[in-house]
């Protein structure tokens, strides 16, 4: 049985229509998906880390290092994890999907362009003043990881080593931009 109706075939409308709505969404299948919704999916990139922790990232380099158990946290970015230890300085890791490393501010630093593994990234010695470093990873021109070290005492050159160690320990589980 074939639908009709006075102005013609109703089955290419239908089927335009479920292709438009379906196209881009990220819903579950078997879930209907109203059009502006996908239309929003569309228009709006999808989390590279939306299946990525920032604690699991963090807690295996600053765990063996004797570091408090890593805690999620939500400044500057929704997907955010922080440690500390007493006597030594807080290590904070952030997975940020809506900035690129051109996007992040040097702070009171300068943005020293490198490489981890095979990914452009920066070093940023004294972006927090002295004792301080941060190291951002390029995940997509429009996402990155950053390790980020604060000092209670010593320089800039100790706090980057450590940001670059946790940076080269998290970059292989890093999803592969496009």
């Amino acid at each position: 049985m074939t639908l009709r109706s006075r102005s013609g075939s109703l089955v290419a409308p239908i089927a335009v229509l479920a292709v438009v709505t379906s196209a881009c969404s990220s819903e579950l299948p078997g879930r209907a998906v109203p059009q502006a919704a996908a239309i929003k999916s569309c228009t709006q990139p999808a989390d590279v880390f939306r299946n990525l922790k920032a604690c699991d990232l963090l807690e295996p380099t600053t765990t063996a290092k004797g570091f408090d158990p890593t805690a999620e946290e939500t400044y500057e970015s929704d997907n955010r994890c922080g440690t500390r230890k007493h006597g030594f300085g807080a290590v904070p890791l952030y997975l940020v999907p809506e900035a690129g490393i051109d996007q992040l501010s040097p702070g009171q630093g300068t943005k020293i362009p490198t490489k981890v593994g095979e990914r452009e990234a920066v070093e940023i010695p004294g972006d927090a003043g002295t004792q301080a470093c941060t190291v951002a990873i390029a995940v997509t021109p429009n996402a990155r990881m950053t390790a980020s070290t604060s000092l209670n005492k010593g320089t800039n050159e100790e706090a980057c080593a450590l940001s670059r160690e946790i940076a080269e320990a998290a970059e292989p589980k890093l999803p592969r931009g496009n």
